[in-house]
């Protein structure tokens, strides 16, 4: 009776998973609806806050992409603010201040070391402006990428709007090749069902805008989040976005705002980045089971399809792999399995080539990369995540402490 259970569990979260691309293939051929209604003429004040740690010149060059936007200079600013980077990121931040003066930048630093969430906060207090855009560090902006963000909260009843998140470095390696399947699967097809109901459940922070009223009302919790009184410092976007959902707002993901960022070219740095979001996937779960009447209730049903069944299903893959493992793995690596992934594997390269050249895969093959580490991924990052809530570790910013260039502000 267990395994049946077990397999009938896995089927219908396969098949939330399956219904989920192809919904965002209708919605995305057949119903403009699905997408935002914009206002072009309406122009806020912006202030983009930069959180910075261990950057290095990798900020310099987020300042500059966002020194060129086609936006007001009157109407937007940068508020760059650094955690305490050991290396010479506040340099290359003020650099930056000095070299492009077309915008206004100002640029801090916090007293001590406080996470990606709180120095974002620090740098809020500075801000005054209507819409507030929080980017990662390494995020390089399209020139209208502000200009589509800001559109779309023309529509009253929008707390929260992302953008679509590019690779900047598809062809570095197979690791680079895997991360750029899931991310322009995830904006392109996956997340196009939950724009449609105006409920998507995690937007990414390297490109977060929120209103000004909403965030200042979030700021508290975000400042107090813990785990059994463990602070926690990670996953703040996936926080953010649910509670504007609780709030009664709505989320969107604005393919048109187009941001990329540069994702790890090595095993061990994906796999702490990976490890770190999990975590936050497993802790939003169980917030999620605790304010579910809400959602079901009050708020935003469908959310409860993305935000229970689909970390849910990612804990079940665990056991339905270690069974397949078990039983009789050359039923999942014969001739037909081993076609099936080729031929997906060169029409996902065709899609991307054809809609997203910047990110066109020089080794498509590589897909079977994705399938192996999709395995991978869910037999050791999912059992690790559930071991270390506990951990405030960020992974991949750690460094040793550098003398900063002595020239790096000249």
């Amino acid at each position: 009776m267990a395994p049946i259970l077990l397999w009938l569990v896995m089927f219908l979260c396969l098949l939330i998973s399956v219904v989920k691309y192809l919904m965002g293939l209708i919605l995305k051929w057949s119903f403009p609806s699905a997408k935002a209604r914009k206002d072009y003429t309406w122009t806020p004040t912006v202030s983009v806050l930069l959180p910075c740690y261990n950057e290095g010149k990798t900020v310099y060059e987020t300042i500059e992409s966002i020194s060129k936007s086609r936006y007001p200079t009157d109407l937007f600013e940068v508020i760059a603010q650094d955690d305490c980077s050991v290396d010479d990121s506040y340099q290359w931040m003020l650099k930056a201040q000095r070299d492009f003066t077309n915008i206004r930048i100002r640029t801090g630093r916090n007293a001590v070391n406080c996470g990606k969430a709180r120095t974002v906060c620090n740098a809020l207090q500075h801000s005054s402006a209507e819409v507030i855009i929080s980017i990662d560090s390494d995020c390089i902006f399209h020139p209208d990428c502000i200009r589509e963000l800001t559109a779309c909260f023309a529509e009253p009843g929008i707390g929260s709007v992302g953008g679509r998140v590019g690779v900047r470095n598809p062809n570095d390696s197979v690791i680079t090749v895997i991360q750029t399947i899931i991310y322009y699967t995830a904006f392109e097809l996956y997340k196009i069902p939950e724009n449609w109901t105006r409920s998507v459940c995690c937007i990414s922070g390297c490109l977060f805008a929120i209103r000004r009223e909403l965030l200042l009302e979030i700021e508290p919790a975000i400042r107090g989040r813990h785990w059994f009184g463990i602070p926690v410092n990670q996953g703040e976007d996936r926080f953010l976005t649910h509670q504007t959902l609780l709030r009664g707002y709505g989320t969107y993901i604005n393919n048109d705002a187009l941001c990329w960022t540069t994702v790890p070219t090595t095993l061990s740095v994906l796999f702490k980045q990976q490890l770190r979001w999990r975590r936050s996937i497993v802790r939003d779960l169980f917030y999620t089971l605790r304010t579910l009447p809400q959602h079901v209730w009050k708020l935003h049903p469908n959310t409860v399809f993305t935000l229970v069944l689909t970390p849910l299903g990612a804990i079940v893959a665990l056991l339905v792999i270690v069974t397949m493992l078990t039983t009789d793995p050359l039923a999942w690596t014969g001739p037909m399995p081993l076609v099936l992934y080729l031929g997906i594997a060169c029409v996902f390269s065709w899609v991307i080539s054809k809609y997203s050249p910047a990110e066109t895969l020089k080794h498509p093959l590589a897909f079977g990369a994705y399938i192996a580490w999709s395995i991978v991924s869910t037999l050791f990052i999912t059992p690790l995540a559930l071991l270390t809530m506990d951990s405030a570790d960020w992974g991949t910013r750690t460094k040793q402490q550098e003398v900063p260039l002595g020239n790096a502000g000249n």
